[in-house]
């Protein structure tokens, strides 16, 4: 997707309000694991990261990017280093809070945005990747992806996949 970039939240917050928006329709209103304050409290950190590093042996990184085309925001990723089903945890870091447009879906932005946080990560000396997902299985491993683990909790299902960077 030519023209797509990753802009900080830091650098613009009020530019996450779209986002936060669109992340909450999907996963935030009364879903089992996350609240619509876990969403506003996850965005506020985002606003205030660091993203001139990143620590690899830092804690509560979370680093959310906003993708843009000229000056519109199509949709949000985040790099964290922390994930929250408890049993994972030792892996980092994570791609995580990945939302596109409602409007936009299917035109090719999450593969843009997908491969732009995976740049940013290899810059950071980031040699390994991890996310879950409930639905998204085939895209990411169509991108390189390989699936690790499904997982069936009483509230939600997910696979949990890697990918390396090098």
């Amino acid at each position: 997707m030519n023209g797509l970039i990753l802009v900080p939240l830091a650098d613009n917050p009020a530019l996450g309000e779209g986002p936060l928006q669109w992340s909450l329709d999907l996963w935030g209103a009364g879903t089992p694991w996350f609240s619509a304050e876990d969403w506003e409290s996850f965005y506020k950190k985002g606003a205030v990261a660091d993203y001139g590093q990143w620590s690899h042996e830092g804690s509560d990184q979370e680093q959310i990017y906003l993708a843009m085309v000229e000056s519109e925001v199509v949709g949000a990723i985040a790099l964290v280093d922390f994930d929250d089903v408890e049993e994972y945890r030792h892996l980092k870091p994570w791609v995580a809070a990945f939302v596109v447009d409602p409007k936009r879906r299917g035109a090719g932005f999450g593969s843009a945005m997908l491969a732009a946080l995976e740049e940013k990560a290899r810059n950071f000396g980031i040699s390994r990747l991890f996310l879950w997902t409930e639905d998204k299985r085939a895209f990411y491993a169509t991108r390189g992806y390989e699936h690790l683990e499904h997982r069936d909790y009483p509230e939600i299902s997910i696979d949990v996949l890697s990918k390396s960077l090098d």
